[in-house]
């Protein structure tokens, strides 16, 4: 009987990626690198031009960096010499470079080791001890990943095109009319997602009826167009397409035809009533599906032969060929979700709330015994309606950047991300929570995987206490202007909990405090102070449970059907067929991916609201006297 291969649970995070392996023989094995794919090291004493020594590497594993370029960073943390690294002595912890550099480098410098390996691969080989030289065997590799989030919050997605009913191609410029901030006299609106619509003339009644026929010729012009303009993804989103799907068939056969590949329907995505949020929803499918299949195609091609499945924001897993754009905005911190659960009910609390602190936010997060799911939320500035865990996300991590904006102090919502990073990384960043942490010793140089620089912070805090001098008068000490700067962090890391606790009717002190993430430990008790809890659950893990909870997640679909009915017209027999139906599709998709038919569990729920209002609850499917019950 052969041994089961190397199974990898990453998490890849705005600034660190975090990994935990399982081994053949069941041992598990961690390690956690910078999510640039980068390493970090500082010159040693006893280095030439051509040979670097540092004890960092010690522990790396033997001939591992060879072929990675070598990068020498000035002391504002810029690349100015360079070379590739041809032997690599782990016992000596000595990189033989070629060709040497210009100048023998002063003990102290700080430099860097890249590749174009993306971040998980870099793990994986880390882990397994292969140089570049060397393929990678088929591995199971389980893979939360920020890069459909980062796309949509930097608006750095594909070129996309909104296909909508005609009459309506101003829908997403419209919106929903809703004012954010009712108070606010200039209303920001963030620009929609979709570069251009084009309006099709087509239109179903909302009984089915079809009151305009599409005209194959003229939408086959009409998508031409489009494509020679260099639009990449196609969203299409029509009228009662929810219930009446056909002519957006039709529109994507033909946009296959003349050779869009990456094409979004709303009667597939989100085939829910609401033009509005199902638009939105889909045209945010096809912003990010192309990045993604490009990130994944990258993973493929370096993992030939391995299973990859990714967290969805639903908390469950699915494979690579099936993860789509609206899945993915929540993909890692929804595995932090299902990570402290299973921690807090392993060690007998039934109750917990999650506090991920990372590098760019701080994640929040209630859970009472089973997963709280939205099913219409705003993320980014975008409405989607696709199943989500509740997760609150606040712009607080180690990264967030201080500042004085001339009235007050700031922390956030900016981040310096992993490039630059804090000050205290000496790449030149600027001043960050993880700065002000280290300056107050609540992080154990000794214990970071490179050399931090003190001076850099205390020259970052110096500045910032000139500008606050120069504006109000007030001179600060830099400990009370650091620690001042951390009560603003922890302030809205506080108004965050609150806000998926007590304004949710919880009380906090009712609930243990799961901190996790790289930076939630040094906040913990802060945070517990002010909100009146009790006790703090930090887990040996706790810095990479995200990747710990993708390990645990279960492999899941989702499947929805509009049906706008009342209930007293419904014949809960055909529902129950339509369950059924319901099911087939994901019930083929688990057992092609080899889960058995014994083990699939399924779960039916309805939405209910009351005729006349807009907000439903979701119910489990039960008797009709039972499914009213449980609504009231």
């Amino acid at each position: 009987m052969s041994a089961p291969p190397w199974e990898f649970w990453i998490d890849v995070g705005g600034t660190f990626t975090d990994c935990l392996a399982k081994r053949p023989d069941g041992l598990i094995v961690r390690h956690k690198l910078l999510s640039s794919g980068a390493t970090k090291g500082s010159v040693a004493a006893g280095s030439s031009s051509a040979a670097i020594r540092d004890p960092l590497r010690r522990h790396d594993p033997a001939e591992f960096w060879v072929g990675f370029r070598f990068v020498l960073l000035d002391h504002a943390g810029k690349p100015f010499d360079e070379s590739v690294v041809v032997r690599f002595e782990a016992t000596t912890h000595e990189l033989t470079l070629s060709p040497p550099l210009a100048s023998s480098p002063a003990p102290g410098c700080s430099y860097e080791l890249t590749s174009e390996l993306e971040a998980p691969v870099l793990a994986i080989r880390n882990l397994l001890g292969l140089p570049l030289a060397q393929a990678v065997p088929a591995v199971r590799l389980r893979l939360g990943t920020t890069r459909g989030t980062n796309a949509l919050l930097t608006r750095n997605g594909a070129r996309t095109a909104l296909a909508v009913t005609c009459g309506f191609g101003d829908l997403l410029e419209i919106g929903s009319q809703e004012r954010p901030e009712l108070f606010a006299l200039t209303v920001l609106k963030p620009p929609p997602l979709a570069e251009c619509s084009v309006e099709i003339a087509e239109r179903v009644a909302a009984d089915g009826t079809v009151l305009i026929e599409p005209d194959r010729a003229v939408i086959h012009e009409q998508l031409s167009e489009l494509r020679n303009r260099g639009i990449e993804s196609l969203a299409i989103c029509f009228l009662h397409a929810d219930l009446y799907p056909a002519h957006e068939i039709l529109v994507e056969e033909i946009a296959r035809e003349i050779g869009f590949t990456e094409i979004s329907r709303s009667s597939e995505v989100a085939p829910l009533v609401k033009i509005v949020p199902r638009a939105e929803t889909t045209v945010v499918d096809a912003y990010l599906n192309p990045v993604l299949r490009g990130y994944l195609d990258n993973l493929n091609a370096s993992l030939p032969g391995s299973q990859i499945r990714l967290m969805t924001s639903a908390g469950g897993l699915v494979g690579a060929a099936t993860f789509r754009g609206h899945q993915s905005v929540l993909s890692g911190p929804a595995g932090g979700v299902v990570g402290y659960s299973r921690v807090a009910a392993s060690t007998g609390f039934e109750r917990a709330i999650g506090f991920d602190m990372g590098g760019t936010s701080t994640d929040v997060s209630r859970f009472d015994g089973k997963f709280e799911h939205e099913f219409e939320s705003r993320k980014a500035g975008v409405r989607l309606v696709t199943p989500m865990l509740a997760i609150s996300t606040v712009a607080a991590g180690g990264g967030s950047i201080c500042r004085f904006d001339g009235t007050k102090l700031t922390v956030g919502p900016d981040s310096a991300g992993a490039n630059p990073g804090p000050a205290c990384y000496d790449r030149g960043g600027p001043l960050t929570v993880t700065d002000l942490n280290f300056f107050l010793g609540r992080i154990i140089e000794a214990r970071f995987p490179f050399r931090l620089d003190r001076a850099a912070v205390e020259k970052r805090l110096a500045e910032l206490a000139r500008q606050v001098q120069a504006a109000t008068g007030e001179n600060l000490f830099l400990a009370e202007l650091a620690e001042g700067l951390l009560a603003i962090a922890n302030s809205n890391m506080v108004r965050a909990i609150r806000g998926v606790s007590i304004a949710k009717g919880a009380d906090p002190a009712d609930y243990v405090l799961v901190s996790f993430g790289g930076a939630a430990a040094q906040h913990a008790c802060g945070l517990a102070r002010e909100l009146g809890m009790r006790q703090i659950l930090n887990h040996p893990d706790a810095g990479i449970l995200s990747a710990y909870g993708i390990g645990q997640a279960d492999v899941s679909r989702h499947a929805v059907h509009g049906m706008s009915k009342l209930l007293s017209d419904c014949d809960f027999q055909q529902l129950a067929e339509q369950f059924s139906d319901l099911e087939r599709v994901p019930r083929t998709e688990l057992i092609a991916e080899g889960i058995g038919s014994q083990k699939i569990q399924m779960h039916r729920t309805l939405d209910l609201r009351y005729r006349g209002t807009d907000v439903p609850l979701n119910v489990p499917f039960q008797e009709t006297a039972n499914v009213i019950a449980a609504f009231e």
